[in-house]
Formats: C-alpha cells, structure tokens, sequence
C-alpha cells in the first residue's frame, strides 16, 4: 500500500507500506491506525491470496487536527476508524474477491499549517490537502520506505510540455502504474510463444505490467512521443516506399534505422527533461526508459492519451500517424492524468491484409516469430525457410503495415536532424551492401541501430535478400557476389549463400 500526501508548501510524501498480513490479525483493519504505518487483514483476506487491498470504495471527508513539520501529518485513530467503517460497509470477503486496485481516497481538511514558517507562507494559510491511499506492487514481507518531496514549485503537467517540446518530443502524457488489466494479455501471449527467441520477454514475466516492481516507488508515468519521419521526406513518401519494395535489387531499410540510434536521442533528451524538473522543483524520485527495460510501452502511452493499439498492435495517432518512437520517465510522486482516447482503426485492417509473412495474426495479436522486423533483426540463428522468400528485399526491419495505413498520411516530420538519412542506408543496391567487409559495415553503420546486429546477421539478411531477385529473374552480378561468400567462415552465412543460389 502506497501513501501520497499533497500537503501545503508543495510538499509531496509517500510511504510504501509493505507488512506481513498475519491470519490471526482481525479482519478490516486495514489502516488502524495509519500514524503508525500498520496494516492488519483478517483471515478471509489472507486466505484469498490477493495481491493489494482494495478498489476505491467511496470517498471520506475527515478533519485533521494536527499538522507536524517533522512527520507532515499526523493521522489520529479517527482517520483509521472511519477508513474501518468503508471498508465494514462493503465486507470483507466482497473486497477479499475483488480484482483491480485503485485505493480509497481521503479529502483531508487542515485546521492549523504546518510550524515552519517558510511552508506556510507558500501554502497561503489554511488550505485543503489530498491524501490518496494506493496499493503497490509484491506488498507482502517487504520493509516501510519512505519518500518525501519538498518541492520548490508546484509540478505541473504544463511546464513538462512545455520543456518536452524545446527537446523535440511532440507529446507528452501522464497515466497511473495500475496495469493489471493487461497482465492476462500478457501471459497468453508469451504462453502462446508469440515472443520467439525473444527470451527477455518471458524472463521478466509480468513485470512489464507492473512499473512498481520495476522501480519500488513508482506513482506516475510520464509518456514522450519523438517523431522520426525525416524532415526531407516528400509528400508521397508512402508511395516512394512501397515502390522501393518492388526493385528487387535495392535492399530496404526500415526508415526508423536511417539515422541515429534512436535508443541514444531518447534516453539523453529523457535524461535532460528530468533533470530539468528536478531543477525547477527540487530533487525526487525517478527513472528514464526507452525500449531498455522490461515497460510495456504501447499500454502506458495508450492509457496516458498519446494514441490507440492498432490492428498492427503498433501506436497510432490522429495527427501522427505511428512513425514515432516512446519514451517513459517513471516518477515516485503523482501527477494528474491524462485521458486516453478513443480508437479510429474502424473496418480497416490493411496492415493484416499487406503483410507479407501473416504474421498479424488476428486484430491487435502479433505472432513475432513470423515479422520480418523480428527475424531480420532479434532473430540470431537462421531464418525459417518457408519464410525466406517472404522476405522479399527486407534486409533490416519492415514497415508495410505502416506503409498502407492510412493514418500516416499525417506522419510528422521530425524537427531533429538526428533522424535525417544517411548515405548509403537509402537505395543501397544489395551487391553492395553484401560486398562491406566487417569494417566497413561498422563504419557505415556508426551510430546506427543497425550496428547492433553485427556484421554476420547483416550477411545472413542480405544474402536472403540477393536469393529472392535471382529468383525474379537470373543476374550474372547477383551470382557472382553470392559467390564470392560460399566459403564465409561463418556457417550462418554459408546456409543462406548457399540457399540463395539455389534459385
């Protein structure tokens, strides 16, 4: 169980309470009395085996009589009794067979500020303070942390925008870290083995749904959107794309990898907007991810109003269509959330109907051992070969569901020059993109996403990419560069030589 109090002066305090529940404690007890940090469950609760305490039952005014500067507020067993009333209302085995946690929330009147002088000049005298009580993640057997802010201004959700945009990112969002909804998801899609080789995924389980057992303390999650459209891409750049998939002899890059590596633009900018609230506030709690950690980030930044889960399982935005990247700051204080919105994908499933593997397997479920972005980039060993000439000219990453969908005619340029394209990675013929030597593909490859892959996958992609032109018509020139790694030292690579020329 997580504590926030707003308290005047811009004071932020949060306490994790994490105490064993015994089967001798009496039943509903749960917050008797909170001054002492102790939470108490009856029976019935500890033999249901829930995780957290409650759904938010109803709201209580209560009168505070005392504020303390060394303890912020101090509950009395009045506030405990009438949380024990709510809870009595409802019953212990309705709450014991809930699922879902939001917490009870108090509006908490305060009679007297605070004795520091300081918080009650800032605070204006007598004012209203909100208390939320709110469960956290792994509750049982853990230790009491505490975490207090006093904040220098009062955090706002508007000067984060604000600042977010001097960065480059075109949106920012806010949600909650209740993601249990999404854990049943979760599990059957990693049960079904839809991850592959992906083996991270199932490693972290669950985590991904729940940010507190991430970062023990986490209240809010800020969301950022980064367009990655290159600034010089024309009006038709949709079309100029599915063309480049028909010249069978140019390999084709995911646009999103023509540039910098987006994992280093992200997590630095990230990195300079918490810091810059940290400055503008005073110091708390947090953490910057971008594609880095076990985050489910589609959900948050659906949740926190940045767009709907497409058919494709990708983001979509109305004014952004999905060519952008996300990026996550987890906070240990609250912040206001943002709404999400409604979904706009209607009838259309273009994105299925276009993918050349099917690996959409049905509406928002994606079986990632059939993608091409999966098997020519996460994929380490060799390619199925029922899905060898699916790839077509693919040599890192696809983007034909997003080539088709119709939201992202309003794809936005990026204002970062970070993602313009390089030379080379654009319209490079395959005879010579499977010519460089391990140096010259770190070289072209500096500061790519591509580098990470290595050299040999590189190969392996390209020579799958060589065998499907032979296969739409014979070239002495794509022969004789397949040729010329028959006898590659790495066997990966002999495998999809040797199966290119085949043709």
């Amino acid at each position: 169980m997580g504590v926030q109090a707003h308290l005047p002066g811009f004071i932020v305090q949060h306490f994790d309470f994490n105490h064993q529940i015994s089967t001798r404690q009496r039943a509903g007890r749960f917050f008797w009395p909170l001054h002492q940090f102790q939470s108490r469950a009856g029976e019935d609760i500890a033999k249901a085996g829930i995780r957290g305490l409650a759904r938010i039952l109803k709201t209580v005014k209560v009168k505070v009589p005392d504020v303390e500067a060394g303890q912020f507020i101090r509950f009395h067993d009045g506030v405990g009794r009438a949380l024990d009333a709510t809870f009595h209302t409802q019953g212990t085995q309705q709450m014991a067979h809930q699922s879902g946690l939001a917490g009870a929330e108090i509006t908490a009147q305060f009679d007297e500020c605070m004795t520091q002088q300081r918080l009650c000049r800032e605070a204006g005298g007598k004012s209203l303070g909100r208390v939320f009580i709110a469960p956290v993640q792994a509750f049982y057997n853990r230790r009491v942390s505490q975490f207090v802010h006093h904040f220098k201004a009062k955090p706002s959700v508007s000067m984060i925008r604000d600042w977010a945009r001097e960065l480059g990112f075109s949106q920012i969002g806010v949600t909650g870290v209740d993601l249990s909804s999404s854990e049943a998801g979760l599990s059957a899609w990693l049960a079904a083995g839809f991850h592959g080789g992906m083996g991270y995924m199932a490693q972290h389980g669950l985590m991904r749904a729940r940010p507190v057992e991430l970062l023990p303390g986490t209240v809010s999650v800020i969301t950022l959107r980064m367009d990655y459209l290159s600034a010089a891409a024309p009006g038709d750049w949709q079309e100029i794309e599915l063309q480049r998939l028909g010249r069978r002899e140019e390999g084709a890059v995911s646009i999103y990898a023509r540039g910098r590596d987006y994992h280093k633009v992200l997590r630095r900018r990230l990195q300079m907007l918490a810091e810059r609230m940290t400055a503008e506030w005073g110091p708390f709690g947090y953490r910057v991810f971008t594609d880095s950690a076990p985050v489910l980030e589609a959900e948050l930044a659906a949740r926190s109003g940045q767009g709907w889960r497409g058919k494709h399982t990708l983001l979509l935005n109305r004014e952004a269509g999905s060519l952008f990247f996300l990026g996550e700051i987890y906070l240990d204080f609250p912040l206001s959330p943002t709404e999400p919105v409604a979904e706009h994908c209607g009838r259309c499933q273009a994105c299925i109907d276009v993918c050349p593997t099917r690996a959409i397997v049905a509406p928002y479920r994606l079986d990632a051992r059939r993608c091409i972005s999966y098997l020519t980039i996460e994929h380490a060993g060799s390619i199925p070969l029922e899905l060898r000439p699916l790839l077509g000219n693919h040599i890192y990453g696809c983007d034909d569901c997003q080539l088709v969908c119709p939201w992202n005619k309003f794809a936005q340029r990026s204002a970062l020059p970070d993602f313009d394209e390089r030379a080379g990675l654009t319209g490079g013929q395959l005879v010579t993109l499977f010519g460089w030597t391990e140096d010259e593909f770190l070289r072209h490859t500096e500061g790519s996403p591509i580098r990470r892959i290595g050299h040999e996958r590189w190969l392996r992609n390209v020579a799958v990419a060589l065998g499907n032109a032979l296969r739409a018509g014979p070239s002495e020139q794509l022969r004789d560069a397949l040729l010329a790694r028959a006898q590659h030292q790495s066997a990966l690579v002999r495998e999809h030589v040797l199966w290119a020329l085949a043709a």
